[in-house]
């Protein structure tokens, strides 16, 4: 079965609503619910709630499911009684306002922003430069149940609704600059998002061809802080933008350091870096590995909790509070796509994508990134296919859940971190430039 917010999630115009007993003054103390988020594993609260005198308040999911109060006064009435104005009395009035002190004070909550200090957020990759030729190059392992062309807006609408459904808070968009497709692509995906309360970040690829050297490099990275992260669809953490960054060993990290210092001299965004290599978090705010699913078949278990303990290290050493982004992947096939080089991490069934979640928790990360949404030439998608239907959604959104309400302070250090081992690169299918 498909995913969809509309069925999990209630709209910003529910309400709950309490009056006064008073036939003359009321007062009604409207509950909107805003940044509508699943609660444990995708519950919610049910639309048209109503709390009795007395019960206690809803505990509200910090960063994803929040009420925020409204009063409405209607009244004094006034009568005409002979002859003179005779205004009604506020004993009801009173009483209410009481009455909502009671209920609401100890445990309500103003409402929280979604991108609240804090916030467990799940996250994906995603990719957007398919078209229907993909389906039919004999280059993918799988097709979706509903084959596709990246551009289709109804497409990535579609995609936000399963996404959300599943417990993702964020698409990170594989993005290779201006004038191709992924440029045209990443805006009308930020206006879908904004349509639907989902967020988008970009995922830096210097590996690009539209992108030639550092000069192009600033030059885009200004136009990303400026234009896109200004949308208000665009993910932010703590108010800061996040960039998540493929590849960054291509420079060295002086050469990142100096690109910094031109497209967010004052440290605005959050800029999230990837490889295996943490000299580079002199210049970065965080780390992520982009592949867990290597040839020498390392169980996630040891390469997780390895590297998450690696970045605490760093932090203990430098004084710094880097973030640790847990990669999860539920397999990985390119045979197809590299004939003679490829390789292939089975899913057994589902239980392969258990584990990376498990190993992921296991780590104690701030965020969790799934590799992948949709990158279908190297076999990581979840996105509904005509192999596994909608196994992984499901899937995700079972293990979100876990993520989210996983008590991380307790758990016990995890141990250092293996030797460094290459990253595979995501599959390249080159963008078309934009008419």
């Amino acid at each position: 079965m498909g995913f969809s917010a509309a069925d999990r999630s209630p709209s910003a115009s529910d309400t709950c609503s309490m009056k006064p007993r008073s036939a003359s003054t009321s007062i009604t103390f409207l509950v909107t619910f805003l940044h509508p988020r699943q609660v444990d594993q995708g519950e919610s609260i049910s639309r048209g709630t109503r709390f009795a005198k007395g019960a206690p308040w809803p505990d509200p999911v910090p960063g994803r499911l929040a009420p925020r109060l409204h009063f409405r006064y209607n009244g004094p009435r006034r009568t005409r009684r002979r002859g003179r104005i005779v205004v009604s009395r506020w004993k009801g009035a009173l009483r209410a306002l009481a009455l909502a002190v009671l209920v609401l004070g100890p445990g309500f909550r103003p409402h929280v922003p979604a991108q609240a200090e804090g916030e467990r957020l799940v996250l994906a990759f995603y990719y957007a430069w398919y078209d229907q030729a993909t389906w039919s190059s004999g280059k993918v392992p799988d097709v979706p149940s509903d084959p596709y062309v990246s551009a289709n807006s109804e497409v990535m609408a579609r995609q936000i609704d399963q996404a959300k459904g599943a417990g993702i808070d964020a698409f990170v968009l594989n993005w290779w600059g201006q004038g191709n497709q992924t440029e045209k692509n990443l805006k009308a995906l930020l206006d879908q998002a904004a349509q639907k309360g989902f967020r988008v970040a970009v995922d830096f690829d210097p590996n690009s061809p539209f992108m030639k050297g550092t000069g192009s490099y600033a030059q885009n990275l200004q136009h990303l802080h400026t234009v896109h992260a200004a949308h208000p669809a665009y993910l932010r953490y703590n108010g800061r933008p996040v960039v998540f960054f493929y590849n960054v060993s291509r420079l060295s990290a002086g050469a990142w350091q100096s690109l910094r210092d031109q497209a967010d001299p004052q440290r605005q965004a959050l800029w999230i870096a990837e490889g295996t290599d943490l000299g580079y978090q002199s210049v970065f705010d965080g780390h992520h590995l982009y592949s867990i699913t290597w040839p020498n078949r390392i169980p996630p278990d040891q390469t997780l909790s390895k590297w998450g303990d690696r970045v605490r290290a760093y932090n203990r050493d430098h004084g710094t509070a880097k973030l640790w982004v847990a990669t999860v992947m539920p397999g990985y096939d390119d045979r197809k796509a590299r004939p003679g080089s490829g390789f292939v991490r089975g899913r057994d069934g589902g239980d392969y994508y258990r584990q990376c979640w498990q190993a992921a928790i296991a780590s104690k990360p701030q965020w969790v990134i799934v590799n992948s949404f949709n990158e279908w030439p190297e076999g990581s998608y979840i996105e509904p296919s005509k192999a596994y239907g909608n196994l992984y959604l499901e899937l995700t959104r079972e293990l979100a859940g876990r993520f989210r309400s996983a008590d991380l302070a307790v758990m016990a250090p995890a141990p250092a971190p293996p030797p460094a081992a290459p990253t595979p690169r995501p599959t390249a299918l080159p963008p078309t430039p934009t008419p």
